[in-house]
């Protein structure tokens, strides 16, 4: 006698996340010691995490994040002097924002900075690239710095643009706050253009 045995394989349709299309885009900006840095050999082009790298950190802090202000420029520089620091800007800048340190397997939460607040928010139905974006930052820099000024506006026009004209929400922590501040202190008019509401967590107003 001969049996015939059949095998069905039943194709479930793959669950989508949830999206609620009536939220307005949020810009997450982090504080001190809260964005990624990678230090780029101008050489080569190489690049390498720097800020966070717990395993090589003593190394890679001697050799390639310690640094001076140069009063020519108005900037903090690289003691090393072929090494440029640059926030990635991956995930439409949350990636720099959100684990600090991916390649942390063990203790890795200890790293995470905005990491439980985006995925709570994309519980929420925010979109990374739609409603959820990221904006990260040389910290050792002076607030007031151009260059981090003139990507903070373009950041904001493109979350605009990238939510079809809806006005954005932002949510700082720490010296992201005085980021801000800074920010709509100079450049109100852009501010006004772009922002809707801000919300400021723990931000040293007063200098505490």
């Amino acid at each position: 006698m001969t049996i015939l045995r059949f095998s069905c394989k039943i194709k479930t349709q793959e669950q989508q996340p949830y999206v609620n299309p009536n939220l307005d885009p949020v810009l997450l900006v982090p504080g001190v010691g809260g964005s990624m840095l990678n230090a780029v050999d101008d050489r080569n082009g190489t690049e390498e995490r720097v800020w966070v790298s717990v395993l090589a950190a003593e190394c890679k802090m001697k050799t390639k994040l310690w640094s001076r202000y140069n009063p020519s420029t108005g900037k903090t520089e690289s003691l090393d002097p072929n090494t440029r620091i640059m926030v990635p800007g991956d995930r439409n800048g949350l990636y720099a924002i959100d684990n600090l340190d991916p390649d942390l397997l063990i203790g890795s939460e200890s790293v995470y900075y905005f990491h439980d607040m985006i995925i709570q928010m994309l519980k929420w139905g925010y979109q990374e690239g739609k409603t959820l974006f990221g904006f990260g930052f040389d910290f050792r820099q002076s607030n007031r710095l151009q260059e981090t000024m003139d990507r903070l506006a373009a950041k904001l026009e493109s979350v605009y643009n990238a939510a079809g004209g809806k006005k954005i929400d932002i949510i700082t922590h720490s010296m992201g706050g005085l980021l801000v501040k800074c920010f709509m202190c100079l450049h109100s008019d852009i501010f006004e253009k772009y922002v809707k509401n801000w919300i400021a967590i723990c931000a040293p107003f007063q200098g505490k």
